[in-house]
């Protein structure tokens, strides 16, 4: 009797807790007011997360929010690989891009301020996995460094710029 007493009292707790975990919602639940996320109906915004699957079952989408605004994200491909994750601390955004052979093919750092991109810095790969190409933006022109290279990796280009205008050419 006490053994039965302690593995239902076991099965309720276990249950209050997933019954208090955060809700699961897909991408039509959900809607945007200034600039937060919320559940349709809902006026608290949206904590928790949002699943969508590709018609095979597979995952297609899973992003993690918190008070209405997105903490994470993983985007797969149909074949199951990862195309996409997105990390979000404060105002500065990673994203990570990989090809469907599952290398990583672009990184980008993306800063914000008062939900507009400020600056951005941006690394791509090529299929091999070679760095071919770094560079940095401010309000959408270049800014600072603009490196490329070649297939083998050798630096091909390096030029500094200041709000799109090329002020020193280093190779």
């Amino acid at each position: 009797m006490r053994r039965l007493l302690l593995a239902l009292l076991l099965i309720l707790c276990t249950g209050a807790r997933l019954a208090a975990a955060p809700p699961d919602a897909s991408p039509e639940d959900m809607v945007e007011q200034n600039g937060l996320i919320y559940k349709a109906g809902d006026q608290t915004p949206f904590t928790g997360t949002v699943r969508d699957y590709h018609q095979s079952g597979k995952p297609r989408l899973e992003a993690r929010y918190e008070a209405g605004k997105l903490v994470s994200s993983t985007v797969w491909y149909a074949t199951g690989q990862k195309a996409e994750e997105v990390s979000v601390a404060s105002d500065t955004w990673t994203i990570h891009r990989f090809g469907e052979t599952g290398k990583m093919e672009q990184e980008i750092v993306a800063r914000f301020k008062d939900g507009h991109k400020i600056s951005e810095q941006t690394k791509r790969w090529d299929e091999q996995g070679t760095l071919r190409s770094e560079a940095g933006f401010e309000k959408g022109k270049l800014q600072g460094e603009l490196k490329e290279y070649s297939p083998s990796g050798t630096l091909e280009r390096d030029e500094i710029y200041d709000q799109g205008a090329l002020v020193k050419k280093l190779k």
